[in-house]
């Protein structure tokens, strides 16, 4: 086998993992909001419920192989299950040709899966779950051990300054203006990005994720509702069919004489990550950090030589 053919080769087996990969992250996105386990059950039909075979669970070739439906029911699949498989195939093959043979390769497939899992998270739900952006910037604190394009100081001071700037903005909101203009999730990721990019992206990533977020954010609201309405109609009508349905056989008999007596006004609970609904006319950060980082990621140097370069001709 000759060299050329056997690049080929190792591209379409890249390409393959990533669509596998792709494949996993649906289950994550859909089951780490809702607390369930993403190991098991096996994946099932979403609109039936029947658990899906093997056969029919090949990443991007099962779908168009039953035209998108599910094989027991005939009720439509979403596409975006084999176009998040597409994108993480093309994402880690473009980490791949970035970065050839290497262990930084690997640790970059890792750090793009976990960008696509949060990106998708935080449009469904506005949330961005530490069970994904911590453990992401403890593995970046840790991946100059094989990556050798990063330093150790970097790699501890992108994560401290991406935290220190985003959590300064987070505070100053709660504080000073008593009203959220930075998510805690944001804060998190960001200093995760500066882990695994080191301090010298948090600028460029910051500023393309502005400049993206605000291009799309009035494009939807030029088009029409934009994300902050829809889920803040979702939330309404939720909230309007849990006060509609009638309390259960449990709740409605008290387990003891103290489980009856009503707790005081001053115990109640507060209100939950879960019963916080988006501001009118915003849009969700994480995505535009999250492809800000995979820019900077994919084409650092060209990025670099345009963000300094503008930002040098502004200064002089």
């Amino acid at each position: 086998m000759t060299l050329s053919a056997l690049a080929r080769v190792v591209d379409i087996w890249v390409l393959a993992v990533g669509a596998c990969l792709g494949s996993f992250l649906n289950v994550v996105i859909a089951r780490l909001p809702a607390g369930r386990s993403i190991v098991k059950p096996r994946s099932s039909c979403p609109k039936c419920g029947k658990p899906i075979a093997w056969y029919d669970n090949v990443p991007l070739l099962s779908w168009l192989l039953l035209r998108g439906k599910c094989r027991h029911c005939g009720q439509p699949i979403s596409p975006r299950y084999p176009l998040i498989e597409l994108l993480t195939a093309l994402l880690c093959f473009a980490v791949w040709r970035r970065f050839g043979p290497a262990p930084a390769a690997l640790g970059y497939v890792a750090f793009v899966c976990a960008l696509v899992a949060l990106t998708w998270i935080d449009v469904d739900t506005w949330l961005l779950p530490h069970q994904i952006t911590w453990p992401l910037l403890a593995v970046g604190l840790l991946s100059p051990l094989w990556n050798r394009g990063l330093t150790w100081v970097e790699a501890a001071v992108g994560a401290a300054a991406g935290f220190a700037l985003f959590a300064a903005i987070a505070l100053v909101g709660e504080k000073l203006l008593e009203k959220e203009t930075m998510g805690w999730g944001d804060v998190w990721l960001l200093s995760a990005i500066g882990a695994w990019l080191g301090w010298r992206a948090l600028l460029p990533v910051v500023m393309l994720a502005a400049v993206q977020g605000s291009i799309v954010g009035g494009t939807l609201l030029l088009l029409g509702r934009g994300p902050a309405e829809k889920a803040r109609e979702a939330h309404d009508k939720q909230a309007s069919a849990e006060a509609a349905s009638p309390p259960s056989a449990e709740a409605a008999v008290p387990a003891s004489a103290e489980a009856a007596v009503p707790a005081p006004a001053e115990a109640a609970a507060p209100a939950s990550d879960e019963d916080w609904v988006p501001p009118p006319h915003a849009v969700p950060f994480g995505p535009f950090l999250a492809l800000a980082a995979l820019e900077f990621l994919l084409a650092r140097e060209a990025i670099a030589r345009l963000f300094f370069g503008v930002l040098q001709k502004l200064i002089a």
